[in-house]
């Protein structure tokens, strides 16, 4: 048997942008463009530059070069003949195609090629701008000197099915072909906050009278985004001025606007369903960072907005919250503002540890010292204080509780409408003791400005349960839960969870629940506390004296009267259960 060859190879993959939109617009036109392009743009160049297509697909071909350069700079040719071109696909939009290079090592058999590195080549390009091309770092490297063409270095990107980060970069022809009027305005300045635009979704339901509800979608996303004051919303009518204009570069679009992130998206209706589907694009990259669809009928039309608006607006806030962490990571220290000390912060507190919280106090403390009356980064830290008297990461609780209360006052004087600032400060005033009714009124304030914001409702939740409604704090660990089931913070949701349980007498499901938070989030020690007040109460003394013996480990010399004392935010007959329940484990 015949074993087949191995070589390395440039690979070059091309695809034709939005191949399937533009086959149901009109399947016949589709082809016989892209059969035109093929014909001319493509079979009769490749030879002549050393390339070969060996195998082609109804939206794209894969072709091999015997030469780096040569590959690159055919590509190069192809997307500037197409762009200057100015092509029209069906429905008026312009005709562009995406192309990924990677050198690869294959195995040749008979005229095809095969190899993992023909998955990497059509991997790379879908990360290719519309129009233009996307290559890995080593082509990049090799390129040096030898192509004046300008490749913006996208970073490390993780790609579909392939184990490793790889570092891409991009290029496009409208970076040689359109240059700027020297009498152009300059783009808005950044906000301090996340910017974002909704773009007009596109209407793929063939009726063009069907592009009204595509545009009440978008209106009913961007109102609900508007809500969330995290957020720098750009108004419906300078999104709207981008509607028809295909083939637009996200990056150009964020330029334009002054905003970070953009969600796209399409409406399709196919009889009595309708399938909408959005995505969030960080536009200093062309990065996707999220996406989802939603199907249902046409009778559902208005739920159908109501709850695509609601899950994106309680996707991308988590989704953002992350890039911008991302953000404030890559910038040198020396360059850091309040608002890029605040992100870095919340990693640590997300991570519950004693150390990490140290940190977060730490962060948000410079945070404050470059801005005295930024109200998130006190109610943060307010709470991260809170934090280490309630789960005895501290042995001097005075000076935790002053320090929250005097961060407290900061945060109340100029706290104004911001939701997370408000939850931030509800919650350190629950942890500290204090007006538990007016903490949890701060949680349902938050929400009335932000109904989608999952800590508010894990906030409304515990509240509820220290005012001895544990059922109506389950109803607000449960929307928590829903709005944000990937939040870093679910776990505590979880042992909210079992609180509330065990405060309605079912002290069996207070076990599961607190057995699960714990299974999810490794190494956190405190909820053994909970546990051995549960498994007192439900009868198994043995269990519970190895959950307290399991707490003492980690949280040496505590005692009833500390954990009374870091816990009088409690509901008094829940407490006086929780601290009987400790009592009956063994503790002193």
């Amino acid at each position: 048997m015949v074993q087949p060859d191995r070589r390395l190879v440039p690979i070059v993959s091309l695809d034709v942008v939005g191949y399937s939109r533009l086959v149901e617009r009109n399947e016949r036109q589709t082809l016989r463009l892209v059969q035109r392009v093929y014909d001319r743009l493509i079979a009769r160049t490749i030879g002549e530059a050393g390339g070969k297509v060996f195998k082609t697909m109804g939206d794209g071909l894969l072709a091999e070069f015997n030469s780096v350069v040569a590959a690159v700079q055919w590509t190069a040719q192809l997307q500037r003949e197409i762009y200057e071109r100015k092509i029209h696909a069906p429905g008026g939009e312009m005709f562009q195609v995406r192309a990924g290079i990677v050198l690869a090592d294959v195995l040749v058999a008979g005229n095809d090629l095969y190899g993992s590195g023909i998955n990497l080549a059509v991997r790379v390009q879908g990360h290719s701008p519309p129009g233009g091309m996307c290559i890995t770092k080593w082509m990049y490297q090799y390129l040096d000197g030898t192509t004046e063409l300008p490749f913006t270095d996208m970073g490390p990107t993780e790609l579909k099915n392939i184990s490793k980060t790889v570092r891409i970069y991009t290029w496009h022809p409208a970076g040689i072909a359109r240059p700027q009027p020297t009498d152009a305005a300059p783009p808005p300045p950044p906000s301090n906050r996340p910017s974002v635009v909704v773009l007009p979704f596109d209407n793929l339901s063939g009726e063009a009278d069907q592009s009204y509800f595509a545009d009440a979608v978008v209106e009913e996303i961007t109102a609900t985004l508007s809500r969330v004051k995290d957020f720098f919303v750009i108004a419906r009518n300078s999104a709207f001025t981008y509607k028809g204009r295909a083939g637009v570069d996200i990056r150009q679009i964020g330029r334009d606007l002054g905003v970070r992130y953009v969600v796209e998206g399409s409406v399709r209706r196919v009889g009595e369903r309708v399938r909408i589907t959005a995505q969030l694009v960080e536009t200093e990259t062309g990065s996707h960072i999220w996406s989802n669809r939603i199907d249902g009928a046409v009778a559902d039309l208005f739920d159908l907005q109501d709850r695509m608006a609601a899950e994106v607006a309680s996707a991308i806030q988590p989704s953002i919250r992350r890039a911008e962490i991302d953000r404030a990571r890559k910038k040198r220290p020396d360059t850091l503002a309040a608002y890029d000390l605040v992100m870095r912060a919340f990693p640590h507190l997300w991570a519950h540890s004693p150390e990490d919280n140290a940190e977060a106090i730490a962060l948000l403390e410079r945070a404050l010292q470059l801005d005295p009356d930024y109200a998130l980064a006190a109610g943060l830290a307010a709470w991260a204080h809170g934090q280490q008297v309630v789960y005895n990461w501290t042995t001097d609780f005075a000076s935790e509780r002053r320090a929250a209360q005097r961060l407290i006052e900061t945060a109340t004087r100029s706290i104004g409408d911001d939701p997370t600032a408000l939850t931030a400060l509800g919650s350190a005033m629950m942890m500290l003791g204090q007006d538990v009714p007016q903490a949890t009124a701060l949680a349902d304030r938050a929400l009335h400005l932000d109904p989608n914001h999952a800590w508010a409702w894990m906030r409304r939740g515990w509240g509820q349960v220290y005012l001895s409604h544990p059922e109506e704090g389950l109803a607000a660990f449960e929307r928590s839960m829903r709005l944000s089931p990937m939040d870093p913070f679910a776990f505590n949701v979880h042992i909210g969870v079992g609180l509330a349980h065990f405060a309605a007498g079912r002290p069996q499901q207070a076990i599961t629940w607190a057995q699960r938070a714990m299974s999810e989030r490794p190494g956190i020690t405190w909820p053994h506390r909970d546990l051995a007040v549960y498994h007192a109460h439900h009868g198994d003394l043995a269990a519970a004296r190895d959950s307290l013996e399991r707490f003492q480990r980690h949280h040496p010399g505590v005692s009833i009267a500390s954990i009374g004392d870091g816990l009088r935010f409690m509901y008094p007959s829940l407490l006086a259960r929780y601290l009987q329940g400790l009592s009956l484990a063994g503790l002193k």
